[in-house]
């Protein structure tokens, strides 16, 4: 109660209770406070000082030790009024161990000993040198269990600060293994993908000088042209990824922006959807990046729109081509759609592609925490 710290507005509240029931037992006693310059000054600076303790203002930083020291001494004044054991040494106690409790024992230490030395000089005529020395070992009692009580505390916020540490050290740890993971990757694709699709580019490129000069089809022509150009876009697909990969998630809208402007007749729609965890991010872009590529391969001159939308619970990516009908089956083989959807199982949010009536759709649903 009157020892916490960091009481709540139920424990303030208890706390000035307590005042008037315990100064109102020193009134009726027995024994009991007379009409006093001692019970009067005494009087006003044990409400004084507890109601600084029992508010606890932060400032000034020396108001709350100053009511500690005054209910102590408002106490030994009561106590001296009446020069005996009695109901107002209850102030002493409750100062010594909030002392104890909310000071350094430095400070803690001389709240005590003067406390101990009025209430000794207080009761000298009336009580015998036992009582007296009952009175200073509970006041080192209960100072006891105010700095046992503080430095649990301590150690309890040490303790906390530790596993905060150990938190984001951890996190960091996780990111700078996913950072390495994913510049591992992006080697691998640049040094790999990349690599082999360039040179079948300019394979291709050669291919394609050699049947115009040896007079071939114009079709067979046609289909080394869209050979080469489906291997272009590929290479240009592996030099994005590398670079996603390599660079930390940009602004969500931003992002979409700069895919949208790679598609010659794609559109951007985008509602503010706040600050997104960066795996979030980085979904959604990936999402969007593959459902835009996917629609430049089999829709080339189609039209598509792509929306971001905040609904109530959830943030959704629609992409989706307007090619005037249904798109052709599959050609199965591709992973473009099962890696989307591993994606969106490892943010737990909800991929759904499939053909509409006049084009195909990808719409990706992230829950929102």
């Amino acid at each position: 109660m009157i020892l916490d710290p960091r009481p709540g507005p139920v424990r303030r509240i208890t706390t000035v209770v307590w005042l008037p029931i315990i100064l109102g037992g020193a009134v009726i006693g027995p024994p009991r406070i007379g009409l006093s310059a001692l019970s009067v000054t005494g009087s006003l600076l044990v409400i004084l000082g507890w109601s600084v303790m029992a508010i606890r203002p932060a400032r000034p930083p020396g108001l709350h030790p100053a009511g500690i020291v005054a209910v102590a001494a408002g106490g030994a004044l009561l106590v001296a009024d009446i020069g005996r054991w009695s109901i107002p040494i209850a102030f002493c106690y409750v100062a010594v161990g909030a002392a104890g409790g909310r000071m350094p024992l430095r400070l803690a230490l001389p709240v005590f000993g003067a406390t101990g030395v009025g209430l000794a000089v207080a009761m000298w005529q009336q009580e015998s040198l036992l009582s007296i020395g009952v009175v200073v070992l509970s006041l080192v009692s209960v100072l006891l269990i105010g700095t046992a009580q503080r430095s649990a505390r301590r150690r309890a916020e040490e303790r906390e600060q530790a596993l905060a540490s150990e938190a984001r050290a951890d996190e960091e740890h996780t990111r700078a293994a996913a950072l390495a993971e994913r510049a591992r990757i992006a080697r691998d694709v640049h040094d790999v993908l990349a690599h082999s699709l360039s040179a079948l580019a300019v394979q291709l490129q050669g291919a394609k000088l050699m049947v115009q000069r040896d007079g071939s089809p114009p079709d067979t022509v046609q289909q080394i042209e869209r050979a080469h150009r489906l291997a272009v876009e590929g290479l240009t697909e592996a030099r994005r990824a590398v670079h996603a990969l390599r660079t930390e998630p940009v602004d969500l809208r931003e992002g979409l922006a700069a895919l949208v402007d790679e598609h010659p007749h794609a559109t951007l729609d985008a509602d503010d959807v706040g600050l997104l965890p960066p795996e979030v991010r980085e979904t959604v872009l990936r999402t969007a990046q593959e459902a835009l590529t996917n629609a430049r391969k089999h829709a080339p001159e189609a039209p598509v729109r792509v929306r971001l939308a905040h609904d109530p619970g959830a943030t959704v990516l629609d992409v989706r081509d307007l090619a005037g009908a249904p798109p052709p089956p599959a050609t199965p083989g591709g992973y473009g759609l099962v890696g989307m959807g591993e994606r969106a199982a490892l943010i737990g949010a909800h991929l759904d592609a499939g053909p509409t009536e006049d084009g195909w759709r990808v719409t990706l649903t992230v829950p929102r925490t």
